[in-house]
């Protein structure tokens, strides 16, 4: 439906920007720029809403933070001009696990909002931080522009919200400037998506700030945590099918399980098609199994596959789809050898879920 829209849309476009080109009527040029201004917005609202709509599971790549922003600042330069950039980036700040173009989208929306924010202040400044600790990388923008009405920082993320455009009642923007009310909604789902965590603070006339917090997953096991699980109760050498198409997580997954303590033997496989013909060949004593897979086969269709003729092998499912996780919680009723974990997951968590997995197999074999 979003693409028949923008076909439509694209018409109109294509037809008001040629009608220009050959308008000589100082009057009807006028109406034929707004006809196009205003189709140029709905294209934007249309690609804001199908991305709102969309639950679609981040893709989880290893990235600088502070490259990604200013490859961000880069792409906005022109819109920055005349602003003031204080830059102040951590030095020691660990990669940051997440999808890229996700991180990109939000950090774009924010910086846009801090560019309109400042339209109309004598000396824009946008001041950017970031830092980690706790398990946490975190990025703060700040800037000195008109700020937020207290009343309506409770609305900041809810989709179709703006107090720009008709709704600009303070004067604080640029008349050109306008707001779908979609951009920090999609910023707010993005964040969220990541297990991550955002707020805002703000003040009419001083400025706002925007706090996003995102979980560190480190690239291998802690000493700390290794000392942790051997505390626990834990297993040795088992064989594991890693079912994963991201290159940085399957590696990750891989060293961690097939590292101190534990020793597991692991094989990979990077599709549903892959996941299968290995399981039928191989005995394994845990599925690690993404949901989301190239191809016409997912991670559910692996599960119901295996189960045709394998019904206590566990199964650990391991997804940033809420939909699909909402789901999996029924499915443990019936299935006691399946667990799930959101992605992105600590190493930790990974491998306590896969020990507690096989601590129930243990179980069933002593009784």
């Amino acid at each position: 439906m979003a693409h028949d829209f923008n076909n439509i849309l694209s018409i109109i476009m294509g037809n008001a920007e040629m009608s220009m080109m050959d308008c000589d009527d100082e009057d009807t040029t006028k109406a034929l720029e707004l006809i196009f201004n205003q189709t140029v917005r709905g294209r934007n609202l249309t690609k804001n809403l199908v991305v709102f709509a969309r639950d679609q599971e981040p893709k989880q790549e290893y990235f600088s933070i502070d490259r990604k922003i200013e490859l961000v600042l880069n792409l906005l330069k022109k819109d920055l001009e005349g602003i003031r950039l204080v830059r102040d980036y951590a030095a020691d700040c660990p990669e940051l696990l997440a999808d890229p173009g996700m991180i990109e989208n939000a950090l774009v929306n924010i910086f846009q909002n801090s560019i309109h924010a400042t339209g109309l202040s004598p000396q824009p400044e946008i001041q950017i931080r970031t830092y980690h600790g706790g398990g946490k990388i975190g990025m703060e923008i700040q800037d000195n522009g008109c700020g937020i009405p207290e009343k309506y920082l409770g609305s900041i993320f809810e989709p179709s919200f703006t107090l720009k455009g008709s709704r600009d009642h303070l004067k604080a923007y640029k008349p050109e400037i306008k707001g779908s009310g979609y951009g920090m909604a999609n910023v707010k789902k993005y964040i969220d998506q990541h297990r991550g965590e955002i707020s805002i603070r703000s003040k009419v006339g001083e400025g706002t700030c925007i706090c996003i917090l995102l979980p560190e997953i480190k690239k291998a096991l802690e000493a700390g945590e290794v000392i942790q699980i051997r505390a626990e109760t834990f297993h040795r050498e088992k064989d594991i099918l890693l079912v994963e198409d991201e290159p940085a997580i399957a590696e990750i997954q891989s060293k961690i399980l097939g590292s101190a303590p534990c020793h597991h033997r692991v094989d990979i496989a990077v599709n549903g098609k892959a996941a299968m013909e290995m399981a039928g060949r191989k005995r394994y004593d845990v599925i690690s199994l993404d949901y989301m897979l190239p191809g016409d086969i997912n991670g559910m269709d692996v599960y119901r596959h295996i189960r045709k003729t394998d019904p206590q092998t566990p199964v650990i499912f391991i997804s940033g789809n809420a939909e699909f996780l909402a789901s999996i919680k029924a499915l443990r009723q019936k299935d006691p050898f399946i667990d799930q974990l959101s992605k992105p997951c600590t190493n930790l968590d990974y491998v306590r879920g896969i020990n507690r997995l096989l601590d129930k197999v243990a179980a069933g074999e002593e009784s």
